[in-house]
């Protein structure tokens, strides 16, 4: 089975660890496809740090693309990659050595699994004003057609560590370009497309087995503080893309993070938590907000600024997000 590994890339100083983390894999058919994204000072930092770890192996590319976000990046890894399973690492990330292996015989042994998501764990203690996405999964298949919206306990997965068969990935379609880093509501993305899985009754296996490690992800004073507030106004605009396609879960979720904000801090007992659950609050209410007003939902699932009709933005198959590729080796 060969497998595509992507890597949508901005980070220069951490890609070269998460590429050498693929080339270590005990599973070896496989590529990697780097996705860049950044101005021309970026791109060639990105270019040199892929290239010194590549060196000849011509199963590494770099393509790199104009316009900005995560999710852009990820449609044109799906554009671009050529293996049976896609599978997506963040820059800032390691994958453990039988990650690929761990993948690859979860697929072989039940074909009705569309996807496959692991566990994302930090790289040691992440302090009390620092944060770090992280996940540990139960060991557990989600099958919607069976138990609709009733995941198994224990069972999610995030977009750091993740790998879907090409023809489940051409069922559900794009990434939401309005979504995920880099765009307006830069958070959410990963949670929109497990919705839209969910809803064409894809059956989702999570494990621990599937490991990577968040080796550069730790973010402390300013910067966790910007990361949540990409995450709450990220959150806030998918609940409200639930509204607006008529899901009751989105007010649901407006309403439980009103809730959670206000009084976690003392049911948790955690006064000093007060401050920064307000201001998480404050951000998902105003990306809620945001996003009802100035956008709708579009017949591909899709979020569409009401004052922009008719481009199908950002589909794996429509448009290819300016990249332009070039070999590592002239």
């Amino acid at each position: 089975m060969r497998v595509s590994v992507c890597i949508p890339a901005t980070r220069p100083g951490s890609l070269g660890a998460a590429i050498q983390s693929v080339c270590a894999q005990t599973w070896e058919d496989w590529e990697v496809v780097v996705l860049g994204q950044g101005d021309a000072a970026t791109e060639a930092l990105l270019r040199a740090a892929t290239t010194t770890v590549a060196l000849d192996d011509r199963r590494v590319r770099y393509v790199h693309l104009a316009r900005r976000g995560l999710s852009r990046a990820r449609n044109a890894a799906f554009r671009e990659a050529r293996g049976e399973v896609v599978c997506f690492l963040d820059d800032d990330c390691e994958a453990d050595p039988a990650w690929l292996e761990t993948i690859v015989t979860a697929f072989t042994a039940a074909p009705e699994i569309g996807l496959v998501g692991g566990a994302v764990a930090p790289n040691g203690a992440v302090g009390p004003l620092s944060s770090c996405p992280t996940i540990t999964p139960a060991e557990a298949v989600y099958d919607p057609a069976a138990t609709p919206r009733r995941p198994p306990q224990g069972w999610d997965w995030i977009g750091a560590n993740f790998a879907i068969r090409r023809e489940v990935a051409e069922a559900v379609g794009a990434f939401d370009i309005h979504l995920g880093a880099g765009a307006e509501f830069p958070a959410g993305e990963d949670t929109d497309y497990k919705l839209r899985l969910e809803g064409l009754g894809v059956p989702m296996l999570t494990t621990p087995r599937s490991l990577v490690l968040h080796s550069a992800g730790t973010r402390s004073g300013r910067v966790a503080l910007r990361s949540q507030r990409s995450y709450a106004l990220g959150n806030g605009a998918l609940a409200a893309k639930q509204t607006l396609a008529g899901d009751a879960r989105g007010r649901r979720w407006l309403r439980d993070t009103r809730r959670g904000c206000l009084t976690g801090w003392f049911t948790g007992r955690r006064p000093h938590r007060l401050p920064v659950d307000l201001r998480r609050g404050l951000w998902f209410e105003f990306g809620y907000r945001r996003c009802l007003r100035n956008y709708e939902v579009d017949a591909a699932g899709l979020l569409r600024r009401r004052d922009q009709a008719g481009e199908a933005r950002g589909h794996p198959h429509r448009s290819d997000g300016g990249a332009h590729r070039a070999p590592l080796r002239p």
